[in-house]
């Protein structure tokens, strides 16, 4: 009883834009199931199972097929890296997520994420300078390279303002893709402690964007986020969804400043003093009535 319990509670595993049904074998991307065969939707359960920890090709062998099994177990084995790499996005010269251990084996990279959980030990980390990357956009549609490139300038310019944090000028990482190398690399090649990116999705009249805060000192996800707003005007959604991201990388970036800006609410008297000024706005802006 109990263990039908825990394992009715069991969430799915989360990374970047993915998240896997270890129960089902299930693999979404935004939401949308992806087709995965059987023995990559076992690899990628096995792998997950201890992020960062190498899987030789013989512990792949015993956990992918039964021991009266008789195949090409090598061929097998790279097929289904293959198959799942081609499902995540995922390349094996520059991976994010499914690394090859020349001579040993494979393991997967990301930390996992916990939607809205911030560790302690990921919040006392110091990140001292930052790069926001360019949006990747999914398709061709219609003005996703201009709000992309609007987040991420928007970004750019309120991490700006946090005190003791070097932020590299949109201008100069502007023409910078994470399609080119994963994006510790690129952190790396910037000489940056933390990198941005995020990619957009189109639903309908919505706009769906995922970003993430890597550690470049190790490639772990400090933080991960998805936002969502109706684009009517292309200008608003971009200022919207920048103002979404940077109201939740504050407190990772600049735990002392959230705090303070907490503290001030909090201590302000509950008697609705902020009713008044909206109501003033709103006075002023509405046309005055005909008699």
């Amino acid at each position: 009883m109990s263990a039908a319990k825990s394992s009715r509670a069991m969430p799915p595993a989360r990374f970047g834009i993915f998240e896997f049904d270890t129960r089902s074998g299930e693999l979404r991307r935004h939401g949308v199931r992806i087709r995965l065969c059987h023995q990559a939707s076992q690899l990628l359960s096995f792998l997950l199972k201890a992020p960062g920890k190498i899987r030789t090709r013989e512990e792949l062998r015993q956990q992918l097929w039964p021991a009266t099994t008789f195949v090409n177990f090598d061929h097998s084995i790279n097929k289904a890296v293959y198959e799942l790499r081609e499902a995540l996005g995922d390349w094996a010269t520059s991976p994010r997520f499914i690394e090859t251990v020349v001579g040993q084996g494979y393991r997967f990279l990301p930390v996992l994420q916990h939607p809205r959980l911030i560790s302690k030990s990921a919040a006392a980390r110091k990140i001292k300078s930052v790069a926001v990357l360019p949006f990747a956009t999914e398709g061709s549609a219609a003005g996703a390279a201009f709000v992309g490139g609007q987040i991420a300038s928007r970004v750019t310019d309120g991490l700006a303002k946090i005190s003791g944090l070097r932020v590299l000028a949109y201008s100069t990482v502007k023409h910078v893709t994470s399609q080119q190398a994963n994006p510790q690399r690129i952190g790396k090649q910037l000489d940056v402690r933390g990198v941005i990116f995020g990619e957009l999705v189109w639903q309908n009249s919505d706009l769906l964007v995922h970003v993430e805060l890597i550690d470049v000192a190790d490639g772990s996800q400090l933080w991960g986020a998805q936002v969502q707003q109706a684009c009517e005007s292309l200008i608003e959604c971009a200022e919207n969804l920048s103002e979404q991201i940077l109201q939740q990388l504050e407190p990772v970036l600049d735990p002392r400043r959230a705090a303070l800006r907490a503290q001030s609410v909090t201590s302000q008297p509950a008697r609705g003093v902020l009713a008044t000024p909206r109501v003033a706005r709103r006075a002023r802006s509405s046309p005055p009535r005909r008699a």
